[in-house]
């Protein structure tokens, strides 16, 4: 009897090892591909940090070329006639919707041209080390 209790509780755990699933553990190529992308990603970001800088300066002209704009609007109103109220605020306004599509327009360049210059970075650090991008 005691065989065959013994037996049993072998079995019974034998049988609970067996249906019990590990736990995926990553492997050693995945952990240093997470960290080779954690490192590079800091490095383009590191390269990259002028791009605050850089909208800040492009916020600038824009607001440059919006007060540009408005007064070369004020300008152009007053010279080509009406009363000077008329002239100077349509002209303003006009030259300022000019100043501040063209400043977007800048602006939007320059944050696609940092964004590709960061895509580059990142993709020529993970190919230094030796992964496919």
């Amino acid at each position: 009897m005691m065989r065959f209790i013994a037996w049993t509780l072998i079995v019974a755990l034998a049988a609970g090892c067996a249906t019990a699933k590990p736990q995926p553990t990553r492997t050693e190529a995945e952990e240093k591909m997470a960290r080779d992308q954690q490192e590079c990603a800091q490095l383009a970001a590191a390269e990259a940090t002028g791009m605050g800088a850089t909208m800040g300066g492009v916020g600038l002209l824009g607001f440059y070329l919006v007060l540009l704009g408005a007064s070369e609007g004020v300008r152009w109103g007053v010279v080509t006639g009406g009363s000077r109220s008329d002239g100077a605020w349509i002209g303003a306004a006009a030259g300022a919707g000019i100043g501040l599509i063209v400043g977007l327009v800048a602006g939007i360049k320059e944050g696609a041209e940092r964004h590709r210059q960061y895509r580059e970075t990142y993709d020529r650090c993970l190919t230094d080390r030796g992964h496919s991008v």
